[in-house]
């Protein structure tokens, strides 16, 4: 097996496995919706720096996903995520501000609420 298909075995078996940390979300993009695993994260605190010493405080929440997954392979600003309550979150509804592609095959979504 190449390394790449290592990782994404890794990454779909170990670290979004839905009996740790993993969780199915629902991504909508415009009329299609599409099941797969995420990690959701929502940090209580991180520091941005606007200049100088002074930092500000934000709570953006944020969702790993497979590229592999995603529609076309691609992320997309505006995709739209559903989650389903657990143990760790309540229900939400969040859209895609903006995204990382990490070169390990992993997508990070920067998210806010659905109004």
């Amino acid at each position: 097996m190449s390394f790449k298909a290592d990782l994404n075995s890794d990454l779909h078996e170990v670290f979004f496995n839905t009996e740790e940390f993993g969780e199915v979300v629902t991504l909508t993009r415009g009329k299609d919706s599409v099941a797969m695993r995420g990690l959701f994260d929502s940090p209580g605190v991180s520091g941005e720096q606007l200049g100088g010493e002074v930092e500000a405080i934000s709570h953006a929440p944020r969702l790993f996903v497979r590229s592999v997954d995603l529609p076309n392979g691609k992320p997309a600003k505006g995709d739209v995520f559903e989650l389903v309550a657990n143990d760790l979150h309540a229900a939400r509804k969040l859209r895609a501000v903006d995204y990382v592609f990490e070169q390990d095959g992993t997508v990070v979504y920067r998210l806010v609420d659905c109004k």
